[in-house]
């Protein structure tokens, strides 16, 4: 399959689970996708906050009077200015235990005031830094390089199916090709990708087509100039390897 696109990959390393299985086996089997979620992680990891949110704890019962009294509520009790002891209200002392609530009270609030700035601060600053480093990324790493395309040309029995095939050099070097068919997919069969010569012989497996598309690895050391064929095969499971003489559509590469 193609890579996986960068918002899921900056999303991956941000610790959203977005990936359905099929991105997960390529992202474990991708050393480029790989890469770039572990770097966006890296990024991640340096500009997130690292002191915890302050844990919120329930206010002092004097400052929730005060509150009570300021809004005019006469089922509450008026409570004692700052500073101010008077008879039956506490020990001494008290006043002072409610001046320490209500600016721990204030405190907090300025606390709570500021945490959502922040943490849209730090999200800002990692999606610039995820951006920055995807387009860097794609500066220095460019995408696939083609390097022939080839027109899968329908066989008798298969008319009115199409296809093609492309021939890549990926940003390491490996060699791939991507494979579309546009052809209908009879029940209990599979597709089947290969690489002969020209003249139809040294057949080369390159894998199953699950779907109308797939990306195909060319092993290693294999000369693409002399199997430069692209066959695309209707199989049955019989459990017999060997191509099943039913070709669905072929093409030569072209450079």
């Amino acid at each position: 399959m193609p890579h996986i696109d960068d918002e899921s990959l900056a999303l991956n390393a941000l610790g959203e689970d977005v990936l359905d299985p099929e991105q997960r086996a390529h992202l474990d089997a991708c050393p480029t996708c790989t890469r770039t979620v572990r770097d966006l992680a890296r990024v991640t990891a340096r500009v997130r906050p690292r002191t915890p949110e302050p844990e919120l704890v329930p206010p002092d019962p004097t400052v929730w009077a005060r509150v009570h009294a300021e809004l005019g509520l006469t089922d509450v009790p008026a409570v004692p200015a700052p500073g101010q002891v008077t008879a039956g209200s506490g020990p001494a002392g008290a006043g002072e235990a409610h001046d320490a609530a209500t600016d721990e009270l204030s405190a907090r609030r300025a606390r709570r005031s500021w945490l959502p700035a922040l943490v849209a601060a730090c999200t800002a600053l990692v999606l610039g830094l995820v951006g920055g480093v995807l387009w860097e990324r794609r500066t220095l790493e460019p995408d696939e390089t083609t390097i022939a395309s080839a027109v899968l040309d329908p066989l008798p029995a298969w008319a009115g199916s199409s296809g093609e095939a492309v021939l890549q050099t990926t940003a390491e070097g490996r060699r791939e090709i991507v494979v579309s068919v546009d052809a209908p997919a009879p029940a209990g069969t599979f597709r089947e990708v290969w690489l002969l010569k020209p003249d139809v012989s040294g057949l080369v497996s390159l894998g199953v087509l699950e779907g109308d598309q797939g990306r195909f690895d060319v092993p290693e050391g294999l000369d693409v100039a002399a199997y430069s064929v692209v066959d695309v095969s209707e199989e049955h499971l019989d459990g017999d390897p060997a191509h099943s003489g039913d070709s669905v559509v072929r093409g030569s590469f072209e450079t």
